[in-house]
């Protein structure tokens, strides 16, 4: 995505009114997503308890924005995303992977069938979640080759040099620090291993401000990870990684993913929704200028880096 400047002061202004409208509308929530101790995990433990289909393994429990260039429904757009990171990852049979922020361990299950990974380890820290997984995963006959268990991204429980690939789908923004993952992603993963992250982030250009540190805040973001791609970059070139690849995807993300997400906040069916991007796409600059002002980030990239052999 290229530079599309700053958002009109009008667009940050109305921004701050819809801030300011839901904490008058609903003081104590917005109260219990801004105080100090608000862990990421106690956010996606509400939400998995708000879903209504955990127990049907029929059901995809996916947990991202989804790629939508050719997809129009929520399920597909996800599980295309997953084969994007796949295809960055380099996934392929004979890897031993570990899968970061798991979720509901869609994409694990995606990519041991689909690319034949001999085995992958998944941490998470919302114990809920694993717990769902895990059940998922067993009925989905993959126990054998899924592992999943409560654990940091700043605290890896694995030995160094363990892994061939690391994944992370949509989740590191949450991590504290990003940083702090990147150095142990580093030290687990074996000599030419590979780390590849689907990741958002401000983009760039953007102001760095009150009103993005508000809503950091209500979606689990620590603030220090609020910088834009090139900062990315150099924070993995830091921390020894080299061959750094980064691809943005936002055009294919932020407009249809805002719009599907809209639509479910009216109470449609998420699993009747069809967001045609093709027929009906504002363009990115347009998606930016009318509603990036809303989000905690407006960029979308993949990233990958190797540790040297």
């Amino acid at each position: 995505m290229e530079n599309i400047g700053k958002i009109p002061l009008n667009y940050e202004w109305r921004n701050r009114w819809i801030i300011i409208k839901e904490f008058i509308q609903n003081p104590v929530q917005e109260i219990w997503f801004l105080r100090d101790k608000f862990e990421v995990s106690e956010l996606y433990t509400r939400i998995a308890k708000r879903e209504r289909d955990l127990n049907d393994p029929n059901i995809p429990q996916w947990l991202n924005f989804g790629y939508w260039k050719e997809e129009t429904t929520y399920n597909g757009a996800c599980a295309a995303l997953a084969r994007k990171l796949g295809e960055i990852a380099e996934l392929s049979s004979g890897d031993e992977v570990l899968d970061v922020g798991f979720g509901f361990a869609e994409q694990d299950i995606l990519w041991v069938r689909e690319n034949n990974v001999d085995a992958i380890t998944g941490i998470n820290t919302t114990k809920l979640q694993v717990e769902i997984a895990q059940e998922r995963v067993a009925r989905a006959g993959l126990a054998e080759r899924i592992n999943l268990q409560v654990g940091s991204a700043t605290k890896i429980p694995c030995e160094d040099n363990s892994f061939d690939k690391i994944t992370a789908l949509e989740c590191a923004f949450h991590f504290n620090t990003r940083e702090d993952f990147f150095a142990e992603a580093f030290r687990v993963l074996r000599p030419g291993g590979k780390l590849a992250l689907a990741d958002c982030l401000p983009r760039i250009g953007r102001d760095i401000n009150f009103w993005l540190r508000v809503n950091s805040k209500k979606m689990c973001i620590p603030f220090t990870n609020q910088y834009d791609r090139y900062t990315y970059v150099e924070k993995l070139k830091k921390h020894g990684f080299v061959n750094i690849q980064a691809v943005s995807i936002s055009e294919y993300v932020w407009p249809a993913a805002v719009r599907y997400f809209a639509e479910v906040g009216k109470g449609i069916s998420k699993h009747d929704l069809v967001i045609n991007l093709q027929k009906d796409n504002p363009g990115l600059e347009a998606w930016s200028r009318d509603r990036g002002w809303f989000m905690a980030f407006d960029d979308y990239l993949l990233f990958s880096g190797e540790k040297p052999d």
